[in-house]
């Protein structure tokens, strides 16, 4: 039977063996990429004799926000790709507390609106000093 330290002996090596295997994969995608001539942004697939190969490569768009809320460029409606959206996100140290503290009307209303599911767990091992 194993014990916790065995296990996490084990789960070191396997996330050793991940990251030397996800930089060769990151490099051998590259390697396909350039072998491809695939020097464009988007998808394309290609045939390599028994395979069909899709290259996918994508740019991610990012605004200056910090430059954008100055207001010193001025950008017709006609031509401006920036949108404004509002985002509702959640206090967890506030939704507990709430959760427990809030009169039963309030709390009964929180837990109509805020679902709480497990997330993905997670081990990070530190080496021992």
């Amino acid at each position: 039977m194993f014990n916790v330290e065995d296990n996490i002996k084990e789960l070191q090596l396997v996330n050793k063996k991940l990251a030397k295997l996800n930089l060769r994969k990151e490099e051998l995608t590259e390697l396909i990429i350039k072998d491809l001539e695939h020097d464009h942004e988007g998808q394309k697939a290609y045939d390599c004799g028994i395979w069909k190969v899709e290259c996918k490569t994508p740019f991610i768009y990012s605004l200056d926000k910090k430059k954008y809320l100055t207001g010193d460029y001025k950008i017709p409606e006609k031509f401006n790709p920036i949108k404004e959206s509002v985002a509702f996100s959640l206090d967890k140290k506030l939704c507990e507390k709430y959760l427990i503290e809030a009169p039963k009307k309030v709390r009964e209303a929180l837990t109509e609106l805020i679902m709480k599911k497990p997330g993905k767990a997670g081990v990070t091992i530190k080496e021992r000093v």
